[in-house]
């Protein structure tokens, strides 16, 4: 809701209002709302009873488009009409719309999981077109778009791993997975788990329940706005931090990322300290300077990666 469609209702917003207005549609979105619809149950929830003409007026949508906007959002039954000459409409409290949309969205994954078994039945009736097996070529590149995505990825990679999983990036890249299954599929891989992040005392939370002999805290120098998993020393999610598009990631097997990334994580796991460990002297001069240049070296690696990821979502776009 913009600050003019509160006025029109004689009520307004200051800036921090106005910004969590802003907030709850982005999330209404994850909901399965449009943006319109997300306008119109707000517009509804905060101003009451409104006629289909009074919505369009205020809203500034096309009436024609209001009719059709106020019928989905009834038939999701996150708001009902009143009879009358015209009809009025108004919403459901917002905690009782937030339980029926996830309610909605949990029977249409139990429908699509009922459907899976038809669909992998109906496809082994299908006659082959080639006869040998398929081999799985190398240097191959996926690009992810959004949350849910890169999480089906990460559950596949910590199932998976035979040997390990090494995890790199600071808790601003990895408190975007807070509130979903993220730390459960590191708790539960059966392979061995190393995660070097910042972990601070207002961020720690990211990681909670993990074993803190398998965590390091990530050097103050090295607190770069990039983060990556890696299975198995075979395979990487490299995260693509781009405050302009939607959260995405790349995952690859191409031997020379991994390789490269997994050099990365050895260098810094191996000069990073457990969380439980205690900070030791000062370091030398000699040992300054060496550590200067490993950042230096870092530094590189990580800028010759930046550009090859996003060379390759440019090219997949």
């Amino acid at each position: 809701m913009t600050m003019e469609e509160a006025l029109v209702e004689g009520y307004v917003f200051d800036a921090k209002h106005s910004e969590s207005i802003d907030k709850i549609n982005k999330i209404l979105l994850q909901y399965g709302l449009t943006p319109n619809q997300s306008k119109v149950y707000l517009h509804l929830t905060k101003a009451g009873e409104k006629t289909a003409s009074e919505l369009s007026k205020n809203l500034k949508i096309p009436r024609t488009e209001t009719y059709h906007l106020l019928n989905s959002l009834e038939q999701k039954g996150i708001i009902y009409s009143i009879f009358g000459k015209p009809s009025r409409f108004n919403s459901i409290p917002i905690n009782e719309a937030m339980n029926i949309l996830i309610d909605n969205e949990k029977k249409r994954v139990e429908d699509l999981e009922s459907k899976k078994k038809t669909i992998v039945s109906l496809w082994e009736t299908l006659p082959e077109f080639h006869s040998e097996k398929t081999v799985l070529p190398e240097n191959r590149f996926q690009s992810l778009q959004g949350r849910n995505s890169i999480l089906v990825k990460i559950e596949q990679m910590t199932k998976t791993a035979t040997k390990s999983i090494h995890v790199l990036g600071t808790e601003a890249n990895f408190i975007k997975f807070y509130h979903t299954d993220f730390v459960d599929y590191l708790k539960n891989t059966k392979s061995e788990l190393e995660i070097v992040t910042t972990f601070s005392e207002k961020g720690n939370y990211v990681f909670e329940g993990i074993d803190l002999e398998n965590i390091k805290k990530l050097d103050d120098n090295h607190q770069d706005n990039f983060s990556f998993i890696i299975k198995d020393e075979s395979e990487v999610l490299f995260f693509v931090n781009n405050l302009d598009t939607e959260f995405s990631a790349m995952w690859t097997d191409s031997k020379s990322f991994v390789s490269t990334l997994e050099s990365l994580f050895k260098m810094i796991w191996r000069k990073s300290k457990h969380i439980l460990e205690k900070e030791s002297a000062e370091l030398d001069e000699k040992q300054y300077e060496h550590r200067l240049r490993e950042i230096e070296q870092e530094k590189i690696i990580l800028d010759y990666l930046h550009k090859n990821v996003l060379a390759k979502k440019r090219e997949r776009n």
